[in-house]
């Protein structure tokens, strides 16, 4: 009787391993050598999600990763970083930037993806750039001037935080948004977002107890 409790309980702890594997250095993630956030934080384990507006697959991801983010624990700082893999996506890098230099990219964040891929008022993929008309739409919905975010958009402070950013994912060989890149040491890959995000989890973890 005493064997066979042991192999019951040796079997569900098989399946539960099953089921949530640790996760693998080289298949669920990709270790980044000499790797540092973009704008570390001290104490804290820094959370990257490399994105653009207009990447429809950001857009599918969004709504799981903002119910993630929210579950944070305060030793969590999460940081956006707009990727600029094409022209159409410049635009949107620089817009992020503008937007967070004049104080609105908080909370203009879920509205800027609402705009492109369901209302579709500013340009989206495949469409061309419109420096003009993303200025336009952050300033009747966010109060801000409109030449002052084209300018700020084509600022040399902007060009400065687009250059910075797509150096990082150079280094980081990001391969594709959205990525997510913990404390700057681990690229998470997943199958689906929700076992991205477990691995996520997982890397917050060790890199806590490092």
């Amino acid at each position: 009787m005493k064997n066979a409790a042991i192999l019951v309980l040796s079997l569900l702890a098989l399946s539960a391993q099953a089921q949530s594997p640790v996760p693998v250095a080289g298949k669920d993630y990709v270790e980044i050598p000499n790797g540092r956030p973009l704008e570390p934080v001290q104490g804290a384990v820094v959370v990257e999600e490399f994105f653009n507006y207009i990447c429809p697959a950001c857009n599918m991801f969004e709504p799981t990763f903002v119910q993630w983010a929210a579950e944070l624990p305060d030793y969590v700082k999460l940081h956006h970083v707009p990727a600029s893999f094409r022209q159409d996506f410049v635009q949107y890098a620089r817009a992020y930037y503008a937007a967070e230099t004049l104080g609105v990219a908080e909370k203009s964040h879920q509205a800027v993806y609402d705009a492109i891929h369901r209302q579709r008022v500013i340009p989206a993929e495949g469409q061309a750039p419109d420096e003009a008309k993303i200025a336009k739409w952050y300033a009747t919905n966010y109060g801000v001037n409109e030449q002052q975010f084209l300018s700020t958009m084509r600022s040399f402070g902007v060009d400065a935080k687009v250059r910075r950013a797509s150096e990082q994912m150079t280094r980081n060989k990001i391969p594709s948004t959205p990525s997510v890149v913990i404390n700057g040491r681990y690229l998470v890959r997943g199958a689906t977002y929700a076992d991205s995000l477990r691995i996520a989890n997982y890397l917050i973890e060790k890199e806590r107890g490092s």
